[in-house]
């Protein structure tokens, strides 16, 4: 019979037990399920910066939808950039293709404050924004201090965005073309990376900028371009529709040459007052323009009338009451100029209701026909006319402030007296009154 095997365990083999083994099995699946829960979380994290991102990128193509406005569109471009790529600043170059340079145009928060508006830089290969602009692609630059095309020749006097200087430090930086139709119209860029939570790994002592930090700006600047050259588009066509106006407020006073920049002058005061009020900036631009053509209706009044060297009397005085009407019917044609043409239509309104075309008082004059009214009636009486010398500034004052709650505002008037005060209303206007 063969020999029955030995019960001894060899001499050196480990003991073990069912359940020894039990507890090391259990605790390699847990080590795997931390592993899980850990790679889940660092999902779940990416996720959701990416819905966040989404976020960002989908406000401000709302945004776009929402405002054609120059600063608004390039300040919000600037913020997105920032919350997209969480990064300490942002700063936007644009093209001035006459000089073949870059010119600063905005850059964000207290950095922004800091810089100077005056910084211009060439469009080759000596800065980063520059050279970006000149090749049309995107650059990631993690340590910027130590990178050739850093632009440092006046940084110490004018330290420009992403340019180093005494106040503000670039150590890392992502730079994108805005291109539109093919054509580079400006530089977007995003500056200093922000600390991730939880940190990711860096090659320097800061936060480095990756790839998919470039894709998004990237993603981004398609945006910003089309945002910024529609806003540039319209800030053009407003300014050559303002000009236009101005023409023609202008062709209107050379038929009387006592009356030439009467206009300029109401606008001037006009705005002046305004700004006394605390107007927001979409009242400033309509009373703008409003002041500029309240006397077009005068196109429409006879030269005898119009150029008469004496006071008109009572019958010339009623043709001329006309031109508000005229200048309305005239106006009402255009698009858009609705709240434009009330302040030229109830210019000659009175507070008290004595006035013209439609005897409206008080509140019910809107609220930029009554400042017109206050700075039309001061060039008038300021203004010299061939029948009359015209009046001393302080003198005029006096009777604008004599005239509040009957043929003026009173708050129009009070924001007049801060501004002649203050010497804003031009030659004779002072802080003594």
């Amino acid at each position: 019979m063969p020999p029955r095997p030995s019960s001894k365990v060899p001499q050196g083999t480990p003991r073990t037990s069912p359940q020894t083994d039990t507890r090391e099995e259990v605790s390699a699946v847990l080590g795997r399920i931390r592993g899980l829960e850990s790679e889940m979380a660092e999902v779940i994290r990416q996720m959701q910066e990416k819905v966040q991102q989404l976020e960002y990128l989908n406000d401000f193509s709302s945004l776009l939808n929402s405002t054609l406005e120059t600063a608004v569109v390039r300040e919000k471009a600037l913020e997105a950039t920032c919350r997209l790529l969480r990064c300490e600043t942002a700063s936007l170059y644009l093209v001035d293709e006459k000089r073949a340079e870059l010119y600063w145009e905005t850059a964000l928060g207290e950095v922004g404050k800091r810089l100077q508006k005056s910084v211009r830089l060439p469009i080759d290969d000596r800065s980063i924004a520059g050279y970006v602009a000149m090749t049309g692609e995107s650059l990631v630059v993690n340590d910027v201090e130590n990178d050739s095309r850093h632009f440092k020749k006046t940084r110490a006097a004018h330290p420009g965005p992403g340019e180093s200087g005494p106040s503000f430090l670039a150590r890392t930086m992502i730079c994108a073309p805005l291109r539109v139709k093919g054509k580079t119209i400006g530089v977007l860029q995003a500056l200093n990376k922000l600390p991730s939570v939880p940190p990711r790994s860096s090659l320097h002592p800061w936060p480095d900028f990756y790839d998919e930090d470039k894709r998004l700006l990237d993603t981004l600047s398609h945006q910003v371009a089309i945002a910024v050259e529609n806003s540039r588009l319209y800030s053009d066509i407003k300014k050559n529709f303002f000009e236009t106006c101005e023409a023609l407020a202008e062709a209107i006073e050379q038929k009387d040459r006592y009356t030439g920049g009467h206009t300029k002058r109401v606008v001037f005061y006009s705005m002046a007052i305004a700004e006394e009020m605390a107007l927001p900036p979409e009242q400033l631009e309509t009373l703008r323009l409003a002041a500029i053509l309240h006397d077009v209706g005068k196109i429409g009044i006879e030269d005898s009338i119009l150029k008469k060297q004496a006071q008109l009397n009572d019958a010339e005085w009623k043709v001329m009451q006309n031109h508000p009407k005229m200048g309305y019917d005239i106006m009402s044609r255009v698009e858009g100029l609705r709240e434009v043409i009330v302040g030229m239509r109830y210019h000659h309104e009175r507070w008290d209701g004595g006035g013209y075309p439609q005897g409206l008082r008080g509140p019910e004059i809107p609220l930029i026909a009554r400042i017109i009214s206050v700075a039309d009636t001061y060039d008038a009486m300021v203004s010299t006319r061939p029948y009359r010398k015209g009046l001393d500034p302080s003198y005029a004052r006096q009777e604008i402030l004599k005239h509040a709650g009957t043929q003026f505002d009173p708050s129009a008037v009070q924001a007049f007296d801060r501004a002649f005060s203050a010497g804003r209303l031009g030659k004779g206007s002072r802080a003594d009154g």
